[in-house]
């Protein structure tokens, strides 16, 4: 094979920030990308180089392909949200999202950032759409033409932001942002779906890096023709989800009597939310996140916390050993197809309160700093620090000066 060259105009190596769909659906006044100038402004002196972004496929263009006028974004749980990171936007916010993302890519050029090009909306980001007839519409979209739907939006996109001549400014573009677990054809039907949207983009788009984006480290489901070999790395969920082992994942967990469980009585607050009236205002979520959901916005934070720091000693050494091990085998694996640039641009350990600082705490953030360790290791193109990273996360407030030594460390290596 013949190795995939990096652009000349890219970065030798991309230090990337997760704006996630956040920048569209938290931006309305006091809110972290209210004002999006001020939010792109912080990027460089926290030592980011690349922003990782929903684009909003479905949201700039109907699903015939005619620019959307202005769309409402709506509350991830009407009434509820309050301890849940990313997804705790207020709802209300209207933009034109087509004219939003070119401002990103002007204020990118403005500030000498780029930007990645994705989307979660068979995942995750069609729920804060407040119209639920534009819902309906996006997710009753036919399965087996997904993915080939999602290249002819990005196509839509990538011509209009040429036209613009703002191109340089896209460092690549994922089809869908993890689609194996997400809802579209799984298995070799979807492999095969998968190759023939990113043909159709490469084709369209030979001047692009046009990339699968994949988290479940399947070499198996990663076409063959995509041009960067792209994994996140939740190498830290395994003490995650033995938290929810403990939790609402427990056989003997009860959401109609919770505090049966001795775990959950201590987690929970004296005031909680009765499951039934959590799970009334939260039907648009999907099930895997609605008990998790649950727990986090009735939990002590302080409590969650001490749950991680005490189990986090027992289980370092593996989450240590797992991370080690998927960074070789993917490197392994990137180097069997013809040199691929490798990127992490998601990942740690897996997702917290946002009222929680485990993460951000020094044993959490010493834990990021070895996975930085590893991407360097085996010569990564691109990192991103924390398990998610944006103005809407408590780092980027609270430790800019850690943010800043972690991406020069990647990026000078």
């Amino acid at each position: 094979m013949t190795p995939q060259v990096v652009p000349e105009h890219l970065p030798r190596r991309l230090s990337i920030c997760c704006y996630i769909w956040s920048w569209i659906t938290s931006a309305t006044p006091g809110e972290p990308y209210g004002d999006l100038e001020t939010a792109c402004a912080g990027l460089g002196p926290r030592g980011f180089n690349c922003v990782r972004a929903d684009v909003g496929l479905n949201w700039c263009f109907t699903l015939d392909g005619k620019p959307r006028g202005e769309m409402e974004f709506g509350p991830w749980i009407r009434g509820h949200g309050q301890n849940l990171r990313t997804v705790n936007s207020e709802g209300g916010g209207r933009h034109k999202v087509l004219e939003r993302v070119l401002r990103l890519l002007e204020l990118a050029r403005k500030y000498d950032f780029y930007v990645i090009s994705t989307s979660w909306e068979y995942q995750d980001s069609t729920w804060l759409v407040a119209d639920p007839a534009i819902r309906r519409e996006v997710m009753e979209y036919s399965l087996n033409d997904r993915f080939m739907h999602m290249a002819r939006q990005h196509d839509r996109l990538l011509t209009l932001i040429k036209q613009e001549g703002l191109e340089d400014r896209i460092a690549f573009a994922e089809v869908h942002n993890e689609p194996e677990y997400s809802d579209f054809p799984q298995g070799p039907e979807g492999a095969r779906q998968h190759r023939e949207a990113l043909a159709f983009l490469r084709e369209r788009h030979p001047d692009l890096l046009i990339t699968g984006d994949f988290s479940s480290h399947d070499p198996a489901i990663v076409p063959e023709n995509t041009q960067l070999y792209d994994q996140h790395m939740y190498a830290g969920a395994g003490l995650a989800f033995e938290f929810y082992r403990q939790t609402v994942d427990h056989p003997e967990f009860d959401p109609q009597h919770p505090r049966r469980l001795p775990l959950v009585d201590w987690l929970l607050r004296d005031e909680f939310t009765p499951w039934d009236e959590y799970m009334t205002q939260a039907e648009n979520v999907r099930p895997a996140w609605r008990a998790r959901h649950w727990l986090y916005d009735n939990l002590d934070n302080d409590r969650h916390d001490y749950w991680w720091y005490r189990h986090f000693g027992e289980w370092e050494p593996q989450l240590r050993a797992r991370a080690a091990e998927l960074f070789a085998a993917d490197a392994a694996e990137a180097r069997r197809r013809g040199g691929l640039p490798q990127v992490v641009d998601e990942g740690g350990y897996f997702y917290p309160p946002l009222g929680s600082r485990f993460e951000e705490s020094a044993a959490g953030r010493l834990y990021f700093e070895y996975l930085c360790d590893l991407a360097m290791e085996h010569g990564y193109w691109g990192f991103m620090p924390t398990t998610y990273c944006g103005p809407e996360q408590p780092l980027w407030k609270e430790n800019p000066e850690w943010l800043k030594k972690v991406n020069k460390r990647f990026v000078e290596s």
